[in-house]
């Protein structure tokens, strides 16, 4: 297996914003108790990597991992490679369960990643109650020499149907468990099947009646369908999909005494073998593991921005296939953008087998350059299975034109002031260097040298950060505020906890930007978060 992970990293919507190099990712929706899940961990520069010390897990059971996996992604507008290293994990009581970070050595010092938790449940109940008019009535009273046993095996069964058993990476697998019934029985799912390797759509409401009737050997049964679910797999090889249990009870009518019996029978289903077939060839570059037919365009929500605004690109993947799995698109941006991790929105036909609709990423971004700039075509590679080869399309290229904002053009006229005046300062010093050569040598490199220092100096950022108009709309300070912090680390190198500190600053600033809500607490929260990191670093 390649690649098959990084669709889920996107899926549920990891950060590489931070300092880390070693991010600890796990599902954000709950876990049902029983069900196999994924614990993934991602690791940036992964060429510096020496050796990692697999974590220890409580009330997790370990079915498989680690496993190692490598790509790329686009991390604050800069294509680089990753490593994921995946465990495929158990829960085996419910709750909140703690996740340890992964330890890792790199070549200049060991790092380990952030704890995590996840949120085991119990398996949703649904009971299914089946009376027909259909049904032999014989079946409702049997006589006392009857073989119950048989009887019940006969008429009250579970399968498990697939549509097919034999598949390629990335390709789905439509499993379908259906309860047959001719009795009264009342039914009870009481252990959900585990699906080790798969990634898991539900393609029904669990908590809704799917109920019809079958005719099997000319015996009329009731049915419901218990779980539909699209599988993709994501290791090649023999996968299992394990039986569903359920425990039921069936009533009878005593056909000597009249009163009613009530037999309690544990049923399960049949267990499926599948086997998963690696892709064929030799892999496109910026493969993240998409198997289907796709689309891709590119669109800019404004292509004429300031330099005091928030710019946004879209990328829009639209077509069918395994969503689940891939990962993002690879975006070349200018070196003069600052560039946010994308927010992810999914518009998907889950009933479509493979599933069908869109996915969009919305990068933000910024920049203090002016001017006209190309954002060169977006690459989006898949595997189709109709033609059996791989496929690359392309966005179309966009260019976006940045043009200086009020306090740019206030800032460029202060600077042709100011240098109209430092080249008559230079003149006059020319007309006196005969006499005070020496001096003004001295001068000039000392009023250069403070310069430099005032540049630097431990007042700057915090000079800045109090000219910040903090009653206009808090998407413009939260902009000014993400804006100062960009430069400020850009020159200033912070340890780990203050770059941390620092990311967490912006990201609640990019949360706040896309809020039509005005929170004036928030923003007085920021600003005091903002200050004292300021402080911390001036200081």
């Amino acid at each position: 297996m390649k690649t098959g992970f990084f669709g889920f990293i996107v899926l549920f919507f990891f950060s590489l914003a931070d300092a880390q190099r070693i991010q600890t990712v796990v599902p954000r929706q709950p876990v049902v108790i029983g069900n196999a899940f994924q614990i993934q961990y991602i690791v940036t520069g992964p060429n510096s990597l020496i050796n990692i010390s697999s974590p220890s897990y409580q009330d997790l059971q370990i079915v498989s991992g680690p496993n190692r996996f490598k790509g790329n992604a686009t991390i604050n507008g800069k294509v680089q490679p990753i490593e994921n290293i995946a465990y495929t994990v158990v829960p085996l009581k419910t709750g909140t369960i703690k996740i340890d970070g992964l330890s890792v050595t790199f070549k200049d010092g060991e790092e380990k990643s952030n704890v995590a938790t996840v949120t085991v449940i119990s398996p949703p109940k649904a009971s299914f109650n089946t009376s027909s008019s259909y049904t032999d009535v014989n079946l409702y009273t049997p006589s006392s020499k009857a073989d119950i046993d048989k009887l019940i095996a006969e008429n009250l069964f579970i399968k498990t149907e697939v549509d097919r058993k034999d598949c390629l990476l990335g390709e789905p697998i439509v499993a379908t468990f259906k309860l047959y019934s001719r009795l009264q029985s009342t039914s009870e799912v009481i252990n959900a099947p585990s699906l080790y390797g798969f990634s898991v759509m539900d393609m029904i409401n669990i908590y809704e009646a799917h109920q019809s009737v079958e005719t099997i050997n000319g015996k009329i049964f009731n049915t419901a369908v218990l779980r539909k679910l699209q599988l993709y797999p994501e290791q090649t090889g023999k996968l299992t999909i394990d039986p569903m249990q359920l425990q039921n009870e069936i009533e009878f009518d005593d056909s000597a005494t009249g009163k009613k019996t009530i037999v309690q029978k544990m049923i399960a289903s049949n267990a499926v073998d599948i086997n998963v077939r690696p892709l064929p060839g030799k892999q496109p570059p910026d493969f993240s593991g998409a198997v289907g037919d796709f689309t891709i365009t590119a669109d800019f929500g404004k292509n004429k921005i300031q330099t005091n605004q928030q710019g946004k690109l879209t990328l829009t993947i639209t077509g069918k296939g395994n969503f689940l799995q891939f990962g993002a698109p690879v975006v070349h941006f200018p070196k003069a953008f600052d560039v946010f991790d994308p927010v992810v929105l999914d518009s998907l036909d889950k009933t479509a087998a493979p599933t069908e609709g869109k996915r969009q990423y919305s990068f933000s971004f910024n920049s203090d350059s002016v001017g006209s700039f190309l954002i060169p075509p977006a690459t989006f590679s898949f595997f189709d299975t109709k033609t059996s080869a791989y496929k690359t399309v392309h966005s179309d290229s966009l260019s976006v034109y940045i043009s200086a904002g009020a306090q740019n053009i206030s800032s460029s006229r202060r600077e042709i002031t100011e240098g109209q005046t430092r080249k008559l300062w230079l003149i006059s010093l020319l007309v006196l260097i005969a006499a005070m050569f020496f001096a003004g040598r001295r001068l000039l490199k000392r009023k250069q040298l403070n310069e430099k220092e005032t540049s630097k100096g431990s007042k700057t950022y915090i000079q800045k950060f109090n000219e910040i108009d903090f009653q206009q709309n808090q998407k413009q300070v939260c902009f000014e505020i993400q804006k100062l912090l960009s430069e400020l680390s850009k020159d200033f190198s912070l340890t780990k906890s203050l770059e941390q500190e620092l990311r967490s600053i912006q990201a609640e600033c990019q949360l706040m930007i896309y809020s039509d809500v005005w929170a004036e607490d928030k923003v007085e929260e920021l600003k005091n978060k903002t200050s004292l990191l300021l402080r911390k670093i001036e200081k």
